[in-house]
């Protein structure tokens, strides 16, 4: 049943998507293809077909080619440094007519990775040189996509890598020495942020202070959702989504717009089917019946949970801008077709414990 579960919920969040992307396209009126609505309707499309292929390809195949997807990854984000276009933030993020975003497929080539070069060496678990050699080889593309800058994508890269060493059982000296080294360098970390980031982190602390700047992002997502109460102002309702006061209302603050039109409840919808999903991945992690499933689908829902905690926890006002997406639901091509690919992945491993034989 557990694979069942994870189609329904993935169906669920698609079509919440398109629905949310929908309540707040400026052009839903207009032309095939002219619309953000239905691009993500094309997205979704081509994500369920990338959710075919990996769903239906035995996760050793992808898992055994780890070094392929490090290299891609890194060349892809190398490239982008050097060719990539900007955005309206002026970040380089972009391959291809802004039509490729690498960093989102560095998400699951890191995962595939790690995922590859742990369970090959798992007589060297809890080990120095391996917890320093995979750190190293995380850091490069971290780096890189930090450089674009893209700091939300770099965050979660890193916490990708620290759920391999949780999953594999590191123990609590060397997490202590981790600990010691990130909080030493947290305070350095400031030098290498970006004029604009260092504003969304002193806004999120005192976002009135700048409430037409750096501010207005945090002061305008918390007015949504108070403004939609506990059943929301109504579908295609509500002055901030639809007037568009809020700020990336079909991305980044896309869960602001859909708890202002559907409040709490609305809002909990939401939660409540990427927290499920969430679950059923790490589940999936837990019962696989081999080393490797269990690190990827273990890796692959601490990321998962990681994105959409972080993003609602924006969207609320308790955490800063971080610029990441709200899986599934954000418009956007890159990051929906690796979620989708990531589920497919986590599908197969758990094809292969024996629950069922059902196919899709």
């Amino acid at each position: 049943m557990k694979s069942k579960a994870i189609v329904l919920i993935l169906i669920a969040l698609s079509l919440t998507g398109i629905l949310a992307v929908y309540s707040v396209d400026p052009s839903r009126g207009e032309g095939w293809g002219e619309s953000l609505f239905s691009r993500q309707i094309i997205w979704n499309f081509a994500g369920w077909l990338v959710f075919l292929v990996f769903s239906q390809i035995d996760y050793h195949q992808w898992i055994k080619r780890g070094w392929l997807w490090y290299f891609l990854m890194v060349l892809s984000l190398g490239a982008v440094l050097i060719l990539g276009e900007g955005d309206e933030t002026g970040s380089h993020r972009w391959l291809f007519s802004q039509s490729v975003q690498p960093s989102e497929g560095a998400k699951i080539a890191l995962a595939l990775f790690l995922a590859h070069y742990f369970s090959g060496q798992r007589e060297n678990f809890d080990f120095w040189p391996l917890l320093i050699k995979s750190g190293i080889l995380s850091f490069i593309p971290f780096m890189l996509i930090l450089k674009e800058p893209d700091l939300g994508s770099s965050l979660v890269l890193l916490v990708t890598w620290l759920g391999v060493l949780f999953v594999c059982g590191f123990s609590a000296k060397k997490w202590a020495v981790i600990g010691g080294i990130g909080g030493g360098l947290l305070p350095l970390s400031w030098f290498f942020l970006e004029d604009y980031q260092k504003d969304r982190l002193l806004s999120f602390i005192n976002p009135e202070k700048d409430p037409l700047g750096s501010g207005y992002h945090i002061l305008q997502s918390q007015i949504a959702i108070g403004a939609g109460g506990f059943t929301g102002q109504g579908w295609l309702s509500g002055t901030q989504s639809q007037l568009y006061f809020l700020p990336a209302r079909h991305t980044d603050f896309i869960f602001a717009s859909w708890c202002e039109q559907l409040g709490f409840l609305g809002g909990m919808l939401i939660i409540g089917l990427l927290g499920a999903l969430s679950y059923l991945f790490l589940v999936v992690a837990a019962r696989s019946p081999d080393l490797e499933g269990k690190i990827l689908a273990s890796i692959l829902g601490i990321s998962l949970l990681f994105q959409w905690t972080v993003n609602i926890g924006v969207n609320l006002g308790i955490m800063p801008v971080a610029g990441i997406a709200l899986p599934f639901v954000s418009y956007g091509g890159s990051s929906l077709i690796v979620n989708l690919a990531s589920a497919g992945i986590v599908y197969n491993i758990s094809k292969s414990e024996g629950w069922e034989n059902w196919k899709l």
